[in-house]
């Protein structure tokens, strides 16, 4: 999908005097506060987020046409612009604004890409192996990445999130009191289309992120947002007789291009992070459907609901898809990345811990069978037993107690195959010796390792210990 927006290679005498310092002054200049010069106390909110953006816009084409030393600056951004295959400008200031920041984001990624390239450090000298290797030209400091952080909000809030469906993702009116106002000036009857905006920024989106320290930035926060518009410009039904002319809205190709970036992202990323994001989509969230006062509900639509079941079974089959669904679930009910402070209060909550059983327990549709699937699911259950971390442990085995249990209820004629005889497997051979012909016994013969016994009668323990349905596991131990 990315493919389609590759800006042109720039000059090398454009780059040569055009670092990394200028483009992000230039981002800082896109952001500067201001506004209405006037203290009329009629200014509405909107009214100066509109005025700040028109003023901001004017500073930066004349400090382009100004300030010789961002010629070169003005010079790539033309370039990259003429090659741009979307409408940079619109009679809605927030296009023009949003437009205008990609093109710039752009060409920032184009001098990091170069000055890479262009890099060649100096052979290390092997008698002082204690200085430090070079670093990278490309390298962001702490300041300019936070720079970096900012013009990515305000590229998410003005040019992703406006043009979602009601009930896809996250609704900018309930996330901040700026995204409200925001919601309020976009003005979505002029041209472009809003799904032509929506494919445009993530399209441009995912093309920066295809630069790896700019790529880890993008998603460690707008993941959610950009898998969202993906999921819309994919996969949304559309209809028949569409309201506009049809170079408005998007083609097969683009569409398919959609999903596949989709698929792709949704492979890149930290999977509990995925599965998280996904279990957002699928259940929606607040949205007005016709008035912001009436507070109304807004569901996730039923393609979105389908979707995200579909892409969640694909995670959960994919290895160590459970660590990921577990970590997903409990590390977005604040446990944090290893427990965290309220790891105690998560690990209580044997709601969650059932809700996490129901979704392990029940075969996906993408699973040949549910013998197949409990063949492949079941090993990683019982590692869920042995994690280390005491905070994480500690969770995760009351969500494989709870797991244990469920699985023995709902596939009595599977559960018994998959997850206690290979739970009990070291002791069946202990107790199987008496079977073996002396004559085939030889001296030193390790049947079951000291290791294996410990874990199978440490296993059983936490499963007695911890588990609601111990009269069924007495019945399947006893027989």
């Amino acid at each position: 999908m990315a493919a389609s927006v590759q800006a042109a290679a720039a000059p090398s005498g454009v780059l040569g005097t055009c670092g990394l310092e200028q483009i992000l002054e230039a981002l800082k200049l896109l952001l500067s506060p201001g506004g209405s010069g006037s203290t009329s106390l009629q200014n509405t909110k909107h009214d100066v987020l509109l005025e700040t953006l028109k003023s901001n816009l004017s500073a930066l084409e004349a400090k382009f046409l100004k300030d010789a030393q961002w010629k070169k600056l003005k010079t790539l951004r033309d370039e990259i612009a003429d090659k741009a295959e979307w409408p940079q400008s619109s009679e809605d200031i927030t296009w023009s604004f949003t437009s205008q920041t990609l093109l710039l984001l752009l060409c920032l990624k184009e001098i990091m890409t170069r000055l890479v390239a262009e890099f060649n450090p100096g052979k290390p000298n092997p008698r002082t192996p204690e200085a430090a290797p070079a670093l990278s030209p490309d390298t962001l400091s702490v300041s300019q990445q936070k720079t970096f952080q900012s013009v990515l909000q305000f590229v998410v809030t003005l040019g992703v999130c406006p043009y979602l469906m009601p009930g896809v993702g996250v609704p900018l009116r309930d996330r901040t009191e700026f995204g409200a106002v925001v919601q309020g000036i976009v003005r979505l009857e002029a041209a472009p289309h809003a799904t032509r905006r929506l494919y445009i920024c993530c399209r441009v989106l995912l093309d920066l992120a295809q630069h790896a320290s700019l790529g880890s930035l993008i998603f460690c926060r707008h993941f959610g947002d950009i898998a969202a518009g993906l999921c819309q410009l994919g996969f949304c039904p559309t209809k028949r007789k569409p309201p506009v002319p049809v170079e408005e809205v998007l083609t097969e190709e683009e569409r398919t291009l959609s999903r596949q970036a989709l698929r792709d992202i949704l492979d890149q990323v930290y999977q509990p992070l995925a599965v998280r994001e996904l279990l957002i989509l699928q259940g929606g969230s607040p949205q007005s459907c016709t008035d912001v006062k009436t507070k109304l509900r807004c569901p996730a639509p039923a393609w979105l609901r389908r979707l995200c079941g579909q892409l969640l079974s694909e995670r959960l089959m994919r290895p160590n898809g459970v660590q990921a669904v577990v970590r997903g679930i409990l590390e977005g009910a604040g446990a944090g990345a290893a427990g965290g402070s309220d790891a105690e209060a998560t690990a209580a909550d044997w709601k969650k811990c059932d809700l996490i059983a129901k979704i392990l327990a029940s075969c996906p549709q993408q699973s040949l069978s549910p013998e197949s699937y409990y063949k492949d699911i079941c090993p990683q259950i019982l590692d869920l037993f042995h994690l280390q971390d005491k905070l994480t442990a500690r969770q995760f085995q009351r969500v494989a107690t709870t797991t244990f249990t469920t699985m023995l209820r709902e596939r009595p004629e599977l559960a018994p195959k998959y997850l206690l005889q290979p739970m009990l497997a070291p002791l069946h051979r202990c107790s199987t010796t008496a079977e073996i012909p002396e004559s085939d016994m030889v001296p030193g013969t390790v049947l079951v390792t000291e290791e294996e016994l410990s874990r199978c009668v440490e296993d059983v323990f936490k499963e007695m210990r911890k588990t609601s349905g111990k009269r069924e596991l007495i019945q399947l131990l006893t027989g």
